[in-house]
């Protein structure tokens, strides 16, 4: 990952001199972790992300927090995963921290079997229409993955 140095104010000097977010914007979905190893085997060897970056030690870099990033390479969105530990914030999903993948068509069930033995479990939403269109499956510290067989697309 190339370093960019930060420019003197994140903020421009006028409007409409600066940038506002764009549909072709990079996404990035933050979550805090107990344990980095654990989750990239499943986010990389059960659902076949890649790793896009991996941070030295927490005591190395400029945020003070060990990272993970996972991701398709090439896709406009990637999971950062943070290490958390001691008195930091441990993760605490809710039923609507949702992250899906719509696959447009019916799941591999190799997929959701190589998601479980990397670690994740299958679960059933407490929304139904999870269950009815998705498979749901909790990754190592609890936030759900919905593989979701019906095609998105924003209009």
């Amino acid at each position: 990952m190339p370093v960019q140095n930060a420019p003197n104010q994140p903020i421009a000097s006028a409007p409409a001199v600066g940038k506002r977010p764009t549909p072709s914007s990079h996404l990035r979905v933050a979550r805090p972790c107990r344990d980095l190893e654990v989750a990239r085997r499943f986010w990389v060897d059960g659902l076949g992300l890649s790793t896009l970056w991996r941070s030295p030690p927490a005591s190395q870099t400029e945020g003070g927090h060990e990272l993970l990033m996972v991701g398709w390479p090439g896709a406009a969105w990637h999971v950062e995963l943070v290490h958390v530990g001691g008195d930091e914030t441990m993760p605490n999903p809710t039923e609507e921290d949702l992250l899906v993948l719509y696959v447009d068509g019916q799941i591999d069930p190799a997929s959701v079997e190589s998601l479980v033995q990397a670690g994740g479990r299958r679960v059933s939403h407490s929304n139904e229409y999870w269950n009815k269109w998705g498979v749901t499956i909790a990754d190592p510290d609890g936030y759900l993955l919905v593989l979701c067989m019906r095609a998105w697309e924003n209009q």
